[in-house]
């Protein structure tokens, strides 16, 4: 005799995983993007793919963790939302340990990045405390941290594993032009996806958005003329598109324009 489970079972078990995933759907491409961007200007290394792997998982740690955290700290004691959130940081805590320690000891200068890492996160934390954590200046806290990603991926690929910090060439242009393109597309989303949805009655914010696109595409044009394809879509679809677009649809065109901005960074690269 088969069992029949009820939806109402099967929908509350659905929550009850999703709870653990942070909703901010577009994170998980400010998370992907820097990483495919440093693997189009870097040899591929097995170390690299673990970091990459590493670095996914540690944003939930940081997103609930960081959650849990300022709740506390508004509060002053743990209420039942700070543990809750901590609760949720706590099986990505633990997947990030068994990835991290692997990590470590084969290349120890890593932990030199979790600091930096962790001192940017931390600043971001203390725009939250403020009541700042929607302001641009933030969110360009938070696209500096996605973009360490670049270098680090480069740094992997080119030296391996290694006890030592590890001895490289001089860091090559393309590097720096492909980690600050990185940073003025990321920057250039948050912009274009504020205008569509939190400031969408605000027409000055949408000039600013087509405007900065602009600026970034004349300036990278002149790097390298492959650009043209990565901040030429960025561009056309800040410029088009209006607000009253559902939140899925604009992830999805979000998703092919970053599919063109990867392209371009490896014939840049």
């Amino acid at each position: 005799m088969s069992t029949v489970r009820s939806p109402t079972a099967e929908s509350r078990r659905t929550r009850n995983v999703t709870a653990y995933i942070p909703p901010q759907h577009g994170a998980w491409a400010f998370l992907v993007v820097p990483l495919l961007v440093g693997f189009t200007i870097a040899p591929f290394r097995w170390v690299a793919v673990l970091f990459a792997t590493a670095w996914i998982v540690a944003y939930p740690v940081g997103y609930f963790g960081g959650r849990a955290l300022a709740t506390r700290l508004r509060r002053g004691t743990w209420t039942r939302l700070a543990r809750r959130e901590a609760r949720r940081a706590v099986p990505w805590g633990v997947a990030l340990v068994v990835l991290g320690l692997p990590l470590v000891a084969l290349c120890p200068w890593l932990l030199a990045v979790a600091v930096v890492v962790a001192a940017i996160w931390g600043v971001s934390l203390a725009f939250t405390l403020r009541g700042s954590e929607r302001a641009l200046s933030n969110d360009a806290v938070l696209v500096l941290l996605a973009v360490v990603a670049v270098p680090v991926v480069w740094l992997l690929g080119v030296s391996g594993a290694g006890w030592a910090w590890p001895e490289v060439p001089a860091v090559p242009t393309a590097l720096l032009w492909a980690t600050a393109a990185t940073f003025a597309f990321l920057f250039g989303s948050v912009l274009h996806v504020k205008s569509l949805l939190r400031e969408a009655s605000n027409r000055r914010f949408h000039w600013l958005s087509v405007a900065y696109h602009a600026l970034v595409l004349v300036g990278f044009a002149f790097v390298s003329p492959w650009w043209l394809l990565g901040f030429a879509p960025a561009l056309v679809r800040a410029l088009v598109l209006k607000p009253g677009l559902r939140p899925a649809l604009i992830g999805a065109i979000e998703a092919v324009v970053s599919v063109c901005f990867l392209f371009a960074a490896a014939l840049a690269g």
